[in-house]
């Protein structure tokens, strides 16, 4: 008889119920919201399959974040064995007579042991596989230590002068939101790699990174949108709330000494099923200028996603929250640092249009990415901002 349970890191699931059906094995799970109010993400595994089929439910769809309507267009993953990840061709919702959804997905068997997962996951294996091919192209430095007690690690482009433009990059405020990682692992390669216009790059802008800012809920397996006690992106009061945000916000000003003029870029990912990749403009109470330095970002990304409506590049800031809104990575960046601009960049856990995203293609957003952020910091005065 199979067994099922979370994954040994970025795991998530409740397992429901394990049962033969009579064509393989039926393995039913609720994804758990752990720090969050809302669920999200879940990475489980069933393990002793012997080449059996395997039928996953997932059972509480209709109460994550995005709109109950269109769980029919979720693709999760699957990954045999050690292979390599894939999206699901197809999954099936299933109306129950009280009005709840879920959803079921299917492994075709021959493997003993199959993950799903929300998304494609990533974490410090990850991470560290990327770095460990990349060779010395990025430093690694420690710059404090997360609420639970992990190194909290920043990355810095090898071959750096101070007095140069900057660019700081960070991904995973919300733990769950793997998109900004797989986005942020596409700029880490491309910096680092032998194509002219990275080359340019390299040359002009001195880039730092910090790849997980809610490391502890990366590793354990969290959503962390709205996490409690403190949500990381409302976190970033002039006493910080989070001791990341606090170590984080010492490494920016290090960063501001030594750069000009500077960006900085929060990589995110939306609701459940929303498509494409944009820009969350600050809130309208937010200083004029800091605004339309957003907006002149999102011009300047829309050319380079043409399969796109130029007019979703941006999208206006406006949903509720638990939290002040107002204590952003966005807002401190601008009010503390000389008012450098921070954009959020949310990208699709889905599919940019039609086809569903793979790693490369996140990575190729990244590029993207990369190359906008260039072309907004060339277009500023020499100095800082």
């Amino acid at each position: 008889m199979p067994s099922a349970g979370p994954a040994e890191i970025s795991g998530n699931g409740l397992i429901l119920d394990v049962a033969e059906n009579g064509d393989g094995w039926k393995v039913s799970f609720a994804c758990e919201p752990r720090t969050s109010p809302q669920p999200l993400w879940f990475n489980v595994v069933a393990t002793d399959l012997q080449g059996a089929p395997v039928t996953f439910i997932w059972e509480n769809p209709d109460i994550t974040l995005g709109s109950s309507a269109s769980i029919g267009v979720l693709r999760p993953v699957m990954k045999a064995d050690d292979g390599p990840w894939q999206r699901c061709a197809a999954v099936h919702v299933e109306e129950h007579p009280d009005g709840r959804r879920s959803l079921r997905f299917d492994h075709a068997g021959g493997a003993d042991r199959v993950a799903a997962a929300f998304c494609f996951p990533y974490a410090t294996d990850e991470l560290n596989a990327t770095l460990d091919e990349l060779g010395d192209a990025w430093q690694r430095s420690t710059i404090g230590v997360s609420g639970e007690g992990r190194r909290l690690e920043r990355l810095r482009l090898n071959g750096a002068d101070e007095g140069r433009m900057g660019l700081y990059l960070m991904a995973r405020q919300h733990s769950g939101e793997t998109p900004g990682s797989w986005v942020l692992d596409g700029i880490l390669r491309f910096l680092a790699s032998d194509d002219p216009e990275a080359v340019e790059v390299r040359k002009a802008v001195d880039v730092w990174a910090c790849p997980f800012v809610d490391l502890d809920g990366a590793i354990n397996g969290d959503y962390g949108k709205d996490a409690l006690p403190w949500d990381f992106n409302r976190a970033w009061e002039t006493m910080p709330m989070r001791p990341e945000v606090q170590a984080i916000q010492r490494d920016l000003q290090r960063w501001m000494d030594r750069t000009g003029p500077r960006l900085v870029i929060d990589l995110h990912g939306p609701g459940h099923s929303t498509p494409g990749i944009y820009l969350q403009l600050p809130r309208e109470q937010r200083p004029v200028p800091q605004r339309e330095g957003a907006v002149e970002f999102a011009r300047l990304l829309a050319p380079r996603f043409p399969e796109l409506d130029p007019d979703r590049v941006m999208a206006e800031t406006r949903y509720a929250s638990r939290w002040n809104m107002l204590s952003t990575a966005g807002a401190w960046v601008w009010d503390y640092l000389q008012q450098t601009q921070c954009v959020s960049v949310e990208t699709s856990y889905q599919r940019l249009t039609a086809e569903p995203l793979y790693p490369d293609d996140y990575r190729d957003i990244g590029r993207r990415v990369a190359l906008t952020a260039f072309e907004w910091l060339s277009g500023r005065s020499s100095g800082p901002q």
